[in-house]
């Protein structure tokens, strides 16, 4: 055994059989990986005619929140080489094969952000996965600054032997939390470029508002420290960037209504942060979800 591909999954088994189908087109055989699904929803049970591979598993973990569900996956995986996705990420036929060698060609270093390549979930783009696009995932960037995210993060066991596990306290910002403590040990990172995951960039504002607040909520728990200025909301965000505008404005691939499209997305998202703060901290609600 290889490898084992670890993926939480919450609510999203028509996005996950897409997921599954793509790792059962690898270019590797079956046999050299094994995939643990894990179920973060224990209401929410496999559909009968979902379509599983045969190297796959489906586990449940009842406490709340992914990086919970990534910890139980550690614990049951079999393979030295932990490969985490997420369920609506779409590996290319070689990511599983490009994980493995560029594994072997590092063996001092445990830990690889592959790629995250966003697409589109039509013919063309929205305002919203256009910004999804300009300020989304960019993997690269993350790993010249020591972070990998979880859509596409491969580690060997001992990272996790030395450095801990997730936190699976939180809901959101888990995966930089350990990678800032894997830096911080002096353990370094690589760019996988061949170990490729589409990501269908985000289609509605409403779902990324919801990220937005859960980012903001692991955040505040970042700064506790900082005390009463945690209770001081950004009001400088309440101004539109006009940078953002003529940044957008600059790039040939967008006309002016795009790049106007994306600045009015990039300024709902600020108002969103925002009432978020207002909301943790003055009002003491709960971190969101979904």
């Amino acid at each position: 055994m290889d490898a084992s591909i670890i993926i939480p999954t919450y609510y999203s088994w028509d996005k996950l059989q897409s997921c599954l189908d793509c790792l059962a087109s690898q270019t590797v055989g079956a046999e050299r990986f094994e995939i643990i699904v894990v179920n973060n929803a224990p209401l929410d049970p496999t559909p009968e005619d979902f379509r599983l591979p045969s190297n796959a598993q489906v586990l449940t973990e009842d406490k709340p929140g992914s990086y919970a569900a990534r910890n139980r996956g550690i614990a049951a995986a079999q393979a030295e080489l932990l490969f985490f996705t997420d369920s609506d990420c779409l590996p290319v036929p070689e990511y599983v094969e490009s994980g493995l060698r560029i594994a072997q060609d590092h063996p001092d270093i445990g830990r690889f952000g592959g790629d995250v390549v966003l697409v589109p979930n039509g013919p063309e783009w929205t305002s919203v996965e256009l910004y999804d696009y300009h300020f989304g995932l960019a993997q690269k960037k993350w790993v010249e600054r020591g972070r990998a995210v979880t859509a596409n993060l491969i580690a060997r066991r001992y990272m996790f032997d030395r450095i801990g596990l997730f936190n699976g306290e939180v809901l959101s910002g888990g995966d930089m939390e350990w990678n800032d403590r894997a830096t911080a040990a002096g353990e370094p990172i690589v760019f996988a470029a061949d170990a490729i995951v589409r990501h269908p960039a985000r289609a509605s504002l409403r779902e990324f508002a919801t990220k937005v607040r859960r980012i903001e909520g692991a955040r505040i728990r970042r700064n506790a420290r900082r005390g009463a200025l945690n209770y001081v909301p950004p009001i400088q965000k309440l101004i539109p960037s006009f940078r953002i505008f003529t940044k957008m404005r600059k790039d040939p691939d967008l006309n002016f209504r795009q790049a106007l499209g994306v600045w009015q997305v990039q300024y709902i998202l600020r108002l969103v942060m925002i009432s978020e703060t207002v909301r943790l901290l003055w009002f003491k609600q709960s971190d969101v979800r979904k």
